[in-house]
């Protein structure tokens, strides 16, 4: 009779142990689904700021084959959005070997962050 009034607690600190066990691992794997997916929204983020910077530097680059070598600041079309700045390393004389930075930035709506990327080049 000793036995069975030391282990009647046995079956409950079991249940507990397992139920601990199994809620931590399934808040791991909710962590990881979570962060992969903000990763994945933020790659289509990554990718319009590209082609942002790569508006800004066919801009640059049209204005300096017309001899208007300046840096440029704008949005892509009309929308606010999309923007880029691109700083010319020499924009007094074009005719000399000139780099261009062009930073593209996204930003959907005021509640998030600017995802921005940058291209640089050299002619």
């Amino acid at each position: 009779m000793k036995n069975n009034n030391l282990e009647k607690g046995v079956a409950i600190y079991l249940v507990v142990i397992i139920v601990s066990t199994l809620t931590a691992v399934s808040l791991n794997i909710a962590s990881i689904i979570i962060g992969g997916s903000k990763m994945t929204s933020n790659a289509g983020d990554s990718v319009k700021a590209f082609y942002a910077a790569d508006t800004g530097i066919e801009h640059a680059l049209y204005n300096a084959k017309s001899s208007t070598c300046s840096t440029v600041n704008s949005a892509v079309g009309s929308d606010t959005k999309y923007t880029y700045i691109v700083t010319v390393s020499n924009p007094d004389n074009c005719e000399v070997t000139t780099s261009m930075i062009s930073i593209g930035e996204y930003k959907p709506d005021t509640l998030t962050k600017v995802t921005q990327r940058r291209i640089s080049i050299s002619y």
